[in-house]
């Protein structure tokens, strides 16, 4: 099985106990969601905030029977969560920032390196860095576009769906990002 497979399996696990009321389902479903918000924002309070909005959104729409099985799979549909209250807690935040301005004042590599070879784990880690040096540097929608094709293996319906934008603009939107890749890491890498 596959690692986006499992996760899939997992993450569908975890929504069915924690709708039953498992407090550890529910705990790690909320580290997962804490992740995928972190693989947005990166760092800051807004991840916490932003990952708590995205649990309580998601309890809640399960305990009023709001999530419609017909319409897309529950992993899509608690990635979508998650990613929708990032980017709403980083708006929200930055226009916080920007009404203080006029009124005044008032991330872990987890796999583990392939090689043994000290200098084969250095040049990996900084490979490891420097992508994600620029991944950290798109905007958050960029950001949400790769976690969602990459990290959490949805399909292109699926991330539309997620983002609510067209299958097209998914699809244009992540080629380019790919290229803007290649070319930002073409010879570091």
């Amino acid at each position: 099985m596959m690692k986006g497979q499992a996760t899939h399996r997992i993450t569908v696990e975890l929504l069915e106990a924690a709708a039953r009321g498992d407090r550890v389902a529910g705990g790690t479903l909320a580290d997962f969601i804490h992740g995928w918000v972190h693989s947005v924002l990166h760092a800051g309070p807004d991840v916490d905030d932003a990952a708590q909005e995205a649990f309580m959104a998601v309890i809640v729409a399960l305990r009023t029977h709001q999530y419609d099985a017909s319409v897309e799979d529950k992993h899509a549909w608690v990635v979508k969560i998650a990613v929708r209250k990032a980017i709403d807690v980083r708006r929200r935040r930055e226009r916080e920032r920007e009404r203080q301005v006029f009124e005044g004042p008032g991330a872990d590599d987890a796999t583990a390196p392939a090689s043994t070879d000290p200098i084969s784990r250095i040049e990996q880690r900084q490979r490891a860095e420097r992508v994600n040096d620029v991944v950290k540097a798109l905007h958050e929608t960029d950001r949400a576009l790769l976690l969602l094709r990459y990290h959490e293996d949805l399909s292109y319906e699926d991330i539309a769906q997620a983002l609510s934008i067209p299958l097209g603009t998914v699809k244009s939107r992540l080629s380019r990002l790919i290229e803007k890749l290649k070319l930002e890491l073409g010879s570091k890498l």
